[in-house]
């Protein structure tokens, strides 16, 4: 029977442990003491090189990497000429999160792409301990063209589960140069480094790109950013102008950077002469933009001149007056926008409809002038090849996007005076019952006259009507009955004749203008109906 230990006896070491009085054990304890002890010895030399191994992994990174989790800022230091970690090299922006643990850890491995929490993806990521890495703001599929555009635009701030999230350009640097074993200090502080918290680029809603990503297929990789509104300006001697005034920066991701903007060079507005000035602006990822100008100082002569001065289209209900007259149109005088009352306008109505506007602007001797005509123009544009049309069944269940389509095929539009073309046409299409669509088409000419006309596309199943067409010139005098809407129309059921059963109802929706329902039964009752349209018009008018 063992023997039971006491308190006393478990405090003892092994190699003084009580060896039980059976021969049997007793002539087994030595071996199993030895084999214990040995082992102990092995797992304490183990645990100790581990240790060692790790510091050395540190000790020999060429980086040692501190993460400010409160400023959610990466500093990382270089050795000194004593082999110390004191030389801070490069700053990043980075998300830290409430899980992020404080404390000094040593990289463990790596990874190109990492699946993370929620089904979403990092690029470089590097394992600092447990579920905690340095990687990319997640995409939503193994894409470097599915880049969440909202996380990345909380850079700086804490946002993550807990791993330190960072542009890519900077989780790649991390992923290149920093080997598994190196040493990353989470820390917090009110200051976020020696480098500072470096800014970084906002995205537009939609963006999947990380711009920092060096992958080919960027569509960021060439950009840069851009400067609008600088251009060469005049100024009158003596008056000073705000060279920044109306001048607008956006970064290479599209987003207003207008306050990064700078201009170089001077300008001394009290003496004549050019003067070159060069616009720069630098986004958070380092890319310039600059573009030169020149200022000329002139020396007090006046230039006049105008702006939005064209020949135009009206129809003949359009008022022409000064009102319409000013419409776009400015006048300048040193570039300096003059009241609209300091420029005079005279109107006069020509021989054959149309208008002559002088335009006239006087300042201290100097006048400019300017001329435009007014062509009146009172005939809608003309939209031909539109029919009522039968569907196939495929064309049927093609739905609003493929009717639009087919809507457009076989048609064009011209003008008495401006030139259209069918992408000036609108096509809206409404779906009729399970049946069919109503088709209207739509087109403005140049000046405002507008045509628009409505058809209608059928499928026929059982219950089929034919000769159904709209009718927009019909002499002055004609009577819109029964008797007339029904000149050429038949229908069937299965294929038999049941013209004699069609129904028709005739609305005048305005003078002149009627809408005319024609419906007929299939055979479960149930029917289908064809809307058409018939215009009287009280005298010929020529269509070209």
């Amino acid at each position: 029977m063992l023997h039971q230990w006491t308190p006393k006896m478990q405090k003892m070491r092994i190699m003084n442990a009580r060896i039980p009085k059976n021969p049997s054990i007793r002539k087994m304890a030595p071996r199993v003491i030895r084999t214990i002890t040995i082992c102990f010895f092995f797992l304490v030399l183990g645990l100790l090189i581990s240790k060692e191994t790790t510091a050395l992994a540190g000790n020999n990174s060429p980086y040692y990497i501190k993460v400010n989790k409160q400023q959610n800022c990466v500093t990382i230091y270089e050795k000194d000429e004593e082999g110390k970690y004191t030389v801070p090299v490069k700053a990043m922006t980075c998300s830290t999160g409430w899980a992020t643990p404080l404390g000094t850890y040593n990289t463990l491995i790596k990874y190109r792409w990492k699946l993370l929490m929620g089904d979403v993806w990092g690029q470089y990521s590097t394992r600092i301990v447990k579920g905690i890495l340095f990687h990319s703001v997640w995409y939503y599929e193994k894409d470097p063209s599915t880049l969440s555009s909202a996380q990345y635009n909380k850079l700086g701030s804490d946002a993550s589960h807990g791993c330190i999230r960072l542009t890519v350009a900077d989780a790649k640097w991390i992923y290149d140069n920093c080997p598994v074993g190196t040493t990353v200090e989470i820390y917090n502080s009110k200051d976020p480094g020696p480098l500072g918290k470096p800014e970084t680029l906002k995205l537009l809603p939609g963006t999947g790109w990380d711009p920092t990503d060096l992958d080919k297929n960027n569509p960021f990789l060439n950009k840069k950013p851009t400067i609008k509104g600088a251009k060469n300006i005049t100024v009158p001697c003596g008056e000073e102008a705000n060279l920044l005034n109306g001048v607008k920066a956006t970064s290479t991701a599209g987003t207003d950077i207008t306050s990064k903007l700078t201009v170089e060079g001077e300008v001394d507005f009290n003496t004549p002469g050019d003067y070159v000035i060069h616009y720069t602006v630098t986004d958070a990822i380092g890319r310039t933009r600059t573009k030169k100008v020149t200022v000329t100082v002139n020396d007090l002569e006046l230039e006049l001149m105008f702006e939005g001065i064209r020949d135009r289209y009206a129809t003949e209900d359009t008022e022409i007056d000064k009102a319409f007259a000013l419409e776009g149109v400015i006048a300048y005088v040193n570039h300096k926008q003059l009241p609209a009352e300091d420029i005079e306008v005279a109107i006069k109505k020509e021989t054959n409809g149309n208008y002559k506007i002088d335009y006239k602007v006087s300042k201290e001797g100097k006048t400019i002038t300017a001329l435009a005509i007014v062509i009146i123009d009172s005939t809608a544009p003309v939209i031909k090849g539109i029919t009522h049309r039968e569907l196939t069944l495929k064309e049927l269940q093609s739905g609003r996007k493929g009717i639009k389509k087919l809507a457009l095929e076989g048609i064009t539009v011209t003008d008495n005076e401006t030139t259209l073309s069918n992408d000036q046409i609108k096509v809206y299409v409404t779906e009729k019952s399970d049946y069919g669509y109503v088709v209207t088409y739509e087109v403005f000419d140049e000046a405002g006259n507008l045509t628009r006309e409505t058809v209608q596309f059928t499928y026929f199943s059982e219950a089929r009507m034919d000769g159904i067409k709209n009718q927009n010139h019909i002499p002055a005098g004609t009577k819109i009955d029964e008797d007339y809407v029904s000149k050429g129309v038949t229908s069937t059921l299965n294929g038999v004749n049941t013209t004699d059963q069609i129904r028709i109802t005739i609305e005048e929706t305005s003078h002149g203008a009627y809408m005319v329902t024609y419906y007929t039964n299939n055979s479960d009752g149930n029917g289908i109906n064809i809307v058409a349209y018939f215009t009287i018009v009280e005298e010929a008018t020529e269509q070209k």
